[in-house]
């Protein structure tokens, strides 16, 4: 934990706690002080009085983040970006979907689509298909109904490219600047589609859109929120737990 200067050194913002200063000051005075001690993240006192500010610090004030009482998590795919806890699980899902659909693009898909989206809220699993553009749920009686998760409404579920020879190079330039290298299945489609010969024309995969924010998502989960500053509301939305895993079909030239 640090209530200093804002840290260089990633791996001590992966969250970030917004406070006033006597918030800090009742923390330490009633020994509420686990979240004024963890050592991944840092107290940003409110108002930011700090002259020379680095490009997280930046992008936090000029998104108007630094509002007190809230909790901001670090992006698992640009180390200088925030959101709020509260819509940390929905933004990051939306965040690698988008990736994951640059990313075809620049291997020459000519259509990505989503079929299918699976959430699970707290051990809670929904199940949703997309049906006349939009994702629906079974509801009783076998009603369908729209999908009322904040992601599915921010979600594309079609993207159509005129589709071409792969640029290996630029995709992999986006794996490395986004963190994503890692990622099996884009692993796998870079392989795929730079395999001369008999390229892949068609791909049906599955996709944990939350397999890398969930990491930083635990760090908000261990710390122990006074509702007197944050709200029993608030603490709550930050501690919720949600998965997001979607089934994709690919086209490539010659599907």
């Amino acid at each position: 934990m640090t209530t200093g200067a804002f840290p260089e050194d990633p791996s001590g913002r992966r969250a970030v706690v917004v406070l006033e200063q006597h918030d800090i000051e009742n923390c330490s005075r009633k020994g509420e002080t686990q979240i004024l001690t963890d050592a991944q993240t840092h107290v940003l006192i409110y108002p930011t009085t700090e002259d020379n500010v680095g490009q997280a610090l930046t992008n936090i004030l000029g998104a108007g983040l630094n509002c007190p009482g809230t909790i901001l998590i670090q992006s698992p795919f640009d180390l200088d970006e925030y959101v709020d806890a509260a819509d940390a699980s929905q933004q990051f899902a939306l965040a690698k979907h988008t990736l994951l659909s640059n990313f075809c693009q620049l291997l020459g898909a000519t259509r990505v689509s989503i079929t299918q989206m699976e959430i699970i809220t707290n051990g809670s699993v929904k199940t949703m298909k997309a049906d006349g553009g939009r994702l629906v749920a079974t509801a009783e009686g076998n009603l369908e109904v729209t999908a009322n998760d904040k992601l599915c409404s921010q979600l594309s579920l079609v993207d159509e490219y005129e589709g071409g020879e792969p640029d290996v190079e630029a995709a992999e330039k986006l794996l490395r600047f986004s963190r994503l290298g890692g990622d099996p299945n884009m692993k796998s489609l870079l392989q795929a589609r730079r395999a001369e010969g008999n390229p892949l024309t068609k791909r049906t995969l599955t996709v944990n859109l939350s397999t890398e924010a969930n990491k930083n998502l635990k760090v908000v989960g261990r710390l122990q929120l006074p509702t007197a500053t944050f709200g029993a509301e608030y603490a709550s939305a930050v501690k919720q737990t949600k998965e997001y895993t979607l089934t994709l079909e690919l086209l490539f030239p010659g599907a």
